[in-house]
């Protein structure tokens, strides 16, 4: 693999060969992140500091001639949190980053001015962006794409410029490296945009494998995955609506009984204008949408997370509301997912009566009001007047208004929720505490097997460390081939021996299933070193108090709680399964078996 070296501090490159040694333990994308974030990072390292690494990587499968092969990852530490993060995003920046020969950039420093970087079959440039700092994010990939043809841009809107916690990676224009605030690392840096263009031959050992692989795996989703093609992710709406796990009033309650009036069939049967897919997918599960009533706008999305956030957790049912706050935030760069529920959060403390009009600054929020919603995620992606506060997160936003406000806070180590009651699936309780990065959906869905397959008792969080560690193991090996996690369940059944197949046919290597679930071992207890040498601990493995103390008073989960007492025995076990202490710390002995520090 072969990384770039920018530093923007004094404008030079170098080129980096990763030893193969590295590149087989770690894979790439988020493994070969972790390890370069892990290596090089000084411990305390503030996240808006020129020296924190601002990784852009893919995988050894992005590119090829596989199917969903359009992901890459970025790799930094976290604004938002202060652990490490991960995003990845699909589209097609990923595919063209590998073809302009490198594999990744590392970025460090902070550029005197706003520059982006232009990396091409001839090398880097780095390009003045001073005439589009301030633009949004489709004025800037616009601007971009008229003056370098057929380029690819991952960039920043006005929310990574003023360096808002929130602030996401954009590609594609509706594409995010969303959670975590990437975004503001990129502003923080000067960095404007990322702009790619390569027409080079990508590496792949096995390129007929591949195609193959492809040709199965569209028949596959054809047979199998017809309604997940038409409907996308707002399908999942349906799912968790009716079983009562949707996050409901900043997670106050787990049942929204509106739940059909924001999900797919209303979606898809009034808004909808045209299918989306990223490169390489024969899946097509994006969606063109468009208001035309309440609001006018057209946009891509809005996905599930979107929806249930902006809709269920604010108690919202008017779905152009939603669809107009997706767009706003994609056009601004901010994470839909933290922007809805910061703002949940504040209408939970106007509501309660912790915060007023003096301090929203004439705002009056209150559950289901979709306008003062839409404007106050205007307000968040300018970072202007409350919407300043609420671009810092729950965490910071609650903070500001004492310990009362604290309990309003709905979020993993600063991270906020995403569309899945813990109480009404708490397999979920467990992976959102043990994620790296926060209250994450990704890292493990444990929503499969106990709402979506109905295999695992969806009320009881006895018994699932085992599936969570594999579904991590996973997961991670996803994260860093980089394949689509949508792909890799509906076309290769989430299966280890499919995913052997894939990267062997990618890398040439002979990697078996007990070889690939090691590299997700090493990544995973790697992201927990960084996260432990950072501060984190035992205590931060866990969940917002209501979520142990505040049953689902109605709906089909009526009466659900995450048994505290359950919660931190399952914990136990699950850290022994790593071969962790008590206190959720690595052994010697694991370490050693890794090839990890000691």
């Amino acid at each position: 693999m072969k990384l770039l070296r920018a530093n923007l501090t004094t404008g030079e490159f170098a080129d980096q060969e990763v030893p193969e040694e590295v590149s087989a333990a770690f894979l790439g994308g988020r493994g070969l992140g972790a390890k370069i974030l892990y290596d090089e990072n000084r411990k305390g390292v503030d996240p808006l500091d020129p020296e924190n690494r601002l990784i852009f990587v893919s995988g050894p499968y992005t590119g090829t001639y596989g199917s969903f092969t359009a992901f890459y990852n970025v790799t930094t530490k976290s604004p938002l949190t202060g652990t490490i993060l991960s995003a990845h995003s699909g589209g097609h920046w990923g595919p063209m980053l590998r073809k302009t020969g490198y594999d990744g950039i590392v970025f460090l420093g902070r550029a005197p001015e706003p520059v982006y970087l232009l990396l091409t079959d001839d090398g880097p440039d780095l390009k003045s962006a001073s005439d589009l700092w301030g633009k949004d994010v489709f004025e800037t990939i616009d601007a971009l794409e008229e003056r370098h043809a057929k380029a690819k841009a991952a960039v920043i809107g006005p929310a990574g410029e003023k360096l808002a916690p929130v602030a996401a990676i954009m590609n594609d224009r509706h594409r995010a490296a969303g959670r975590g605030g990437a975004g503001a690392v990129m502003g923080s840096k000067n960095l404007k945009a990322v702009v790619v263009h390569g027409t080079k031959d990508v590496a792949q050992a096995y390129p007929d494998r591949l195609k193959d692989s492809f040709k199965e795996a569209a028949r596959t989703v054809k047979e199998k995955s017809a309604a997940f093609a038409k409907y996308g992710t707002s399908m999942v709406v349906g799912i968790t609506g009716k079983a009562g796990a949707i996050p409901t009033r900043n997670l106050r309650t787990g049942y929204f009984p509106d739940f059909d009036k924001i999900g797919g069939d209303a979606l898809i049967d009034n808004h909808f204008v045209k299918n989306m897919a990223c490169a390489r997918c024969p899946l097509h599960c994006g969606n063109a949408t468009r208001a035309e009533k309440d609001y006018q706008v057209e946009t891509e999305g809005p996905e599930y997370e979107t929806l249930a956030m902006f809709g269920a957790n604010l108690d919202n049912s008017n779905l152009e509301s939603i669809i107009m706050a997706n767009d706003l935030c994609n056009r601004y760069g901010i994470d839909t997912i933290s922007c809805a529920d910061t703002i949940a959060c504040a209408v939970d403390m106007f509501d309660t009566g912790i915060i007023s009009e003096k301090d929203t600054g004439g705002l009056k929020l209150a559950w289901g009001d979709h306008g003062s919603m839409v404007k106050l995620v205007e307000m968040t992606g300018k970072v202007e007047g409350f919407g300043a506060m609420i671009a810092e997160g729950s965490k910071r936003l609650a903070a500001r208004f004492g310990e009362e406000a604290e309990k309003c806070a709905m979020n993993v180590k600063g991270m906020e929720f995403p569309g899945y009651d813990p109480r009404g699936i708490q397999g979920m309780s467990l992976a959102f505490a043990t994620s790296t990065r926060g209250a994450c959906h990704l890292r493990a869905t444990m929503y499969v097997p106990e709402l979506f397959q109905g295999t695992l008792d969806r009320f009881t969080v006895k018994g699932k460390a085992s599936t969570l560690k594999e579904l991590q193991e996973l997961f991670t090996v996803l994260d860093c081939m980089v394949l689509c996690k949508f792909g890799a369940r509906n076309a290769f059944g989430n299966s280890w021996e499919n995913m052997v197949m894939l990267v062997n046919a990618a890398t040439g290597r002979e990697y078996t299933a007990d070889g690939l679930k090691e590299v997700g071992e090493r990544v995973w207890t790697l992201e927990r070193m960084f996260n432990l040498r950072e501060g984190f601990s035992k205590e931060d493995d866990t969940l917002p108090d209501r979520l142990f103390d505040t049953p689902i008073h109605d709906g089909p989960s009526k009466g659900a709680v995450v048994s505290r007492e359950d919660f931190m025995a399952e914990l136990e076990a699950y850290y022994a399964l790593w071969g962790w202490s008590r206190d959720g710390v690595p052994e010697e002995e694991s370490l050693k078996r890794l090839g990890l520090p000691v």
